[in-house]
């Protein structure tokens, strides 16, 4: 059984592109400093970004599970992928030198 829709690679990164992902980390730090539920509206006046350039970055983010919609779709909070990659780090001595 074929898969009906194929998944579409991301498009490379060609490194032209460091105000979007600088924009993205933005986001995801606002998201995470605002708490869940925090709205569209909020994060692009908190960070002083284009509404319209928000809304596009929180979609891609939102399609790469790196951030989710509230149930009722007013707000954001981080996704799986940031709870990974938070899980992913080990627990450090802080009096302990490598």
């Amino acid at each position: 059984m074929t898969d009906p829709q194929p998944k579409v690679p991301p498009a490379p990164f060609r490194g032209r592109e460091p105000g979007a992902v600088d924009n993205a980390f933005s986001i995801l730090e606002e998201v995470a400093r605002s708490g869940a539920g925090v709205s569209a509206r909020e994060i692009a006046e908190n960070l002083q970004m284009p509404r319209a350039t928000a809304y596009r970055i929180l979609k891609h983010l939102v399609q790469q599970e790196y951030l989710v919609r509230s149930p009722d779709l007013s707000g954001f909070a981080l996704g799986q992928r940031v709870r990974d990659l938070a899980g992913a780090m080990e627990p450090t001595d802080p009096g302990h030198e490598d």
